[in-house]
């Protein structure tokens, strides 16, 4: 089998990452690396572990739009699934992963077993907390399925869809890029693209709405007058498609967002074009503490954990 490469590669949530915490981003990114093998090396497995650990929002989000993918997959072969049966699959999921992760299979099976920060880290999360994360999920799940959105996708060509939650790349700037869309339809010449969102509305997505655009225009060959991107809040109860106005001056935001973020990353790297990083000491720590007693990797912090 081909040997798996560590490619430099840019997305939002890495960029995120980075402008965090660089000493994070370099656990994440290069630690971790090759940690899914449990003969690895003890720093590179445990990073691993703590790289796919979930807190309970982000695993909320996860599981909603999990349930939903699904959901529409099947819409789109003539297999349409009923609400109920969609929050009954979510509450299986939930259950198993909550239970998994208690009892902490994570450590031994990363790949296959969800784990949730809160364990790992032993938080004082009581039963209703995570009771209530389950029911704001289910809410989501029934609030899509009742939306006027969704039968209206129930009852269009199918056809005319062309993504739904598919992991896509393209370069820019001499960078892999990778975006993952929610959803994505043809509506005439127009390309209509749909970000679900879980928790409560906040400042637009702009970086992120802007390199799907800038995907759209390359994948499809339009240009972005032709382009609607719309975010879905599932938490209202009758979640209407929100659009996000796109422009040329919100594509050259995204693009000078993207190469100054890009740019950051490769300074810190010793082999641009292997992907090979600086020593660990070049990767500096967050100077916001407050997001450390929310890190994954906090057990790993030479900085911060030591204290203990």
């Amino acid at each position: 089998m081909p040997v798996l490469e560590n490619i430099f590669s840019w997305s939002k949530s890495r960029a995120e990452q980075f402008e965090e915490c660089q000493r994070k981003y370099y656990y994440d990114r290069y630690v971790s690396w090759g940690g899914w093998d449990a003969s690895a090396p003890k720093d590179s497995r445990l990073a691993y572990i703590l790289k796919n650990l979930k807190n309970r929002w982000a695993w909320k989000g996860e599981t909603v739009h999990h349930v939903i993918e699904e959901a529409l997959k099947s819409l789109r072969v003539g297999k349409p699934v009923k609400s109920e049966e969609a929050i009954a699959k979510l509450t299986q999921i939930m259950r198993q992963n909550y239970l998994a992760s208690k009892a902490k299979k994570y450590m031994q099976e990363p790949k296959k077993s969800v784990g949730l920060f809160e364990h790992e880290y032993q938080k004082p999360i009581g039963d209703p907390v995570w009771k209530k994360i389950h029911d704001e999920a289910a809410d989501c799940v029934q609030n899509f399925f009742s939306s006027p959105f969704y039968e209206e996708l129930a009852s269009e060509d199918k056809k005319n869809w062309l993504l739904i939650e598919d992991l896509e790349e393209f370069q820019f700037d001499g960078a892999k890029i990778y975006v993952k869309l929610d959803f994505a339809r043809r509506r005439g010449d127009t390309i209509e693209i749909f970000d679900w969102k879980t928790g409560k509305e906040e400042k637009e997505a702009t970086i992120q709405i802007g390199a799907y655009a800038m995907y759209a225009m390359k994948k499809w060959n339009v240009p972005l007058q032709n382009i609607r991107a719309y975010l879905v809040y599932l938490t209202n109860l009758v979640p209407a498609p929100k659009e996000h106005p796109l422009s040329p001056d919100l594509l050259k935001e995204t693009e000078q967002a993207m190469t100054a973020s890009i740019r950051g990353m490769r300074e810190l790297l010793a082999d641009i074009p292997k992907n090979v990083p600086k020593s660990r000491e070049f990767f500096a720590y967050t100077e916001n503490e407050r997001f450390c007693s929310n890190c994954n990797f906090y057990k790993m912090c030479e900085k911060y954990y030591s204290k203990k």
